[in-house]
């Protein structure tokens, strides 16, 4: 039961109050009298006249629901949230029949983060009370969006489309189309989000939406399109700027992506994440100083981050032995392996800063291989209890500490090892002999640029077709179902055979040559001083840059770059040539 207040009243509404004035002049003693009035001045945006009605009501007939719930909606129209909250509790009490009654409450209980559920019970209630209207069920579909609840919440979204006045209901198009979104199922959002729009041309949100689906579905320019058409048609937010800035940035037009992000940021100055995505785009230009600066944002608002981050955080100072933690800097490893392994490099530097002990916590995953990383004198698991530290500092912090980008990278190779014991029996190729090669084709699927990046496996025929090369796969769990996998007599079994990194560090040692999208593989092997072949997207990663061959992380890596517009077979195609080359000069 949300009333929308408007500066030009339904003229039945006004007719309407002055009928039940009239009538309540005549029979002031009728609380049924007093509840339509009361409703009625609460559509008009009159809610103490409403209250007053509703609380005239009670006060005649205390056991009515109904009029229990009329001033229930009154309070809520005239901002009393909790009394309002009360008041309809008592009502569905006394009637637990009353649909409108159980809808105002989970609209109430709906704005409060602790009481989602109640809301989505409230609304099912009244859902099923009234199971011709739409709006209970609209709400209880938004409901279960917060609890992320989204196949069901699309279900409600159906349900609502379905008994709905209007059979193509923009609005309800739009909400589950978002639903869909964050399922993934990017193209079914796309074509709800597509009908909505054509519903409701004029509709700010439905664009911005659809622009975040397209460019999820790597449409960059339609979603330009699509948030130019929100910023025309009223759109003033914060937000649709900096997903203007994504759609640019997707398509490598850095300056004109930063003047969009750094509009979201005058509108709203305190948001961390137009702030990081800032940093990130600055970080791809190469504008290293500013760029670091932003990055050290991406912590401001994340739900996540332990208090000691916060509360111990290092600022550069020494750390000299006498501390009551002997020194200790806690480096705590953030987002994914492949970062962890990259900025442990600069563990070195820190003891030269006059740090006298460094601690990393970090995946469990990485315990065994970063146990081999110069300048660590512990290792613990991030999930397990921490030792005693003077202060903490996020690991990819110190990139901006130590100015990545603008000094040089430290690039002492290998500064990573193979640990003892570690290490896999791998099948021996049927053939025999030949260079063995190491592939990956897929990231880390929550990587929010993950379809950006990875290659469906259908796609590497060309590369797996060259001759004289025994394959094997580097790739860690279930990637099937989402890119697929070559046949096992194609790519052999090797990294789904280790327990962790250090087993996957000494398999990587034993091949010729790594090639890999851009994914943990690509750190590992450059730590580990390997010839390793990175198949990068049009707008890749920060810390590769928009142009270049090589990078100045790893020194053994060489980069292949998707170029815009294009898929991903040249860049196949051209390795696949490269690799022949390797072939036949090994057998020179």
């Amino acid at each position: 039961m949300s009333m929308a207040i408007s500066a030009h009243p339904n003229p039945d509404d006004v007719r309407d109050e002055t009928f039940l004035s009239e009538l309540h002049r005549l029979h002031p003693d009728s609380p049924e009298i007093l509840r339509r009035l009361a409703l009625v001045r609460v559509r008009l945006g009159q809610p103490a006249a409403a209250r007053q009605a509703a609380e005239a009501a009670v006060g005649l007939a205390p056991g009515d629901g109904g009029c229990h719930a009329a001033l229930g909606v009154a309070l809520r129209a005239g901002g009393a949230a909790d009394e309002a909250r009360a008041s309809l509790e008592r009502a569905v009490g006394l009637d637990p029949a009353l649909a409108d009654a159980w809808a105002a409450l989970g609209e109430i209980l709906a704005a409060r983060p602790d009481s989602i559920q109640a809301a989505a019970d409230a609304f099912r209630r009244a859902a099923a009370l009234a199971p011709r209207d739409p709006k209970p069920l609209a709400g209880l579909a938004a409901a279960l969006m917060g609890l992320k609840r989204h196949d069901d919440a699309i279900a409600a979204y159906r349900a609502a489309i379905a008994v709905g006045v209007e059979p193509n209901a923009a609005d309800l198009l739009n909400n589950m189309g978002v639903a869909l979104e964050r399922l993934e199922r990017r193209e079914e959002a796309v074509a709800l989000l597509r009908a909505a729009a054509l519903v409701r041309p004029d509709s700010a949100a439905i664009h911005d939406n659809l622009g975040n689906s397209l460019l999820s579905t790597g449409r960059e320019v339609e979603a330009e399109t699509c948030h130019r058409r929100a910023l025309s048609v009223g759109a003033k937010g914060a937000e649709t700027w900096s997903n203007l800035g994504n759609a640019l940035h997707r398509q490598g037009r850095l300056e004109e992506a930063e003047a969009a992000y750094r509009r979201a940021i005058e509108l709203q100055p305190n948001a961390s994440k137009f702030h990081t995505n800032l940093a990130l785009n600055l970080l791809l230009a190469g504008k290293y100083g500013e760029g670091w600066r932003e990055y050290e944002w991406r912590w401001r608002e994340h739900p996540n981050l332990p208090p000691y981050l916060r509360e111990n955080a290092w600022d550069g100072a020494p750390l000299p032995a006498q501390l009551p933690g002997g020194g200790t800097l806690l480096l705590q490893a953030e987002q994914g392996y492949g970062d962890t392994i990259q900025f442990i490099r600069y563990v070195p530097s820190l003891k030269l800063r006059g740090v006298s002990r460094v601690v990393l916590a970090c995946q469990p995953e990485l315990l065994r291989l970063l146990g081999t990383a110069p300048g660590l004198d512990a290792v613990v698991p991030e999930t397990g209890p921490l030792p005693a530290f003077d202060r903490a500092l996020t690991l990819m912090s110190l990139g901006g500490l130590f100015a990545a980008g603008e000094a040089e990278v430290p690039a002492d190779i290998p500064y990573l090892a193979v640990p003892r014991g570690a290490g896999v029996t791998l099948s021996a190729p049927a053939g025999g002999g030949g260079l063995k090669v190491g592939i990956a084709w897929a990231g880390r699927p929550t990587h929010g640029d993950d379809w950006n990046r990875s290659i469906p496996a259908s796609l590497l025929e060309p590369l797996l077709a060259v001759e004289g090369v025994t394959f094997y796969s580097l790739q860690r769990g279930g990637v099937a179902p989402r890119l697929g996998r070559p046949s096992a007599d194609r790519v052999l079994p090797a990294a789904d055979l280790g327990a962790d990194f250090a087993d996957t560090a000494a398999i990587v040692a034993a091949m010729d040559l790594i090639i890999s999208v851009d994914t943990a593989v690509i750190h590992l092997a450059g730590a580990l001083g390997k010839a390793v072949w990175a198949m990068l997207p049009p707008v890749p990663d920060f810390r590769w840059l928009m142009q270049g061959d090589t990078s100045p992380w790893y020194p053994s890596l060489r980069l292949f770059r998707r170029r815009p517009g294009s898929g991903w077979e040249p860049v196949i195609t051209a390795i696949a040539t490269l690799l022949r080359q390797r072939v036949g000069e090994s057998k020179a």
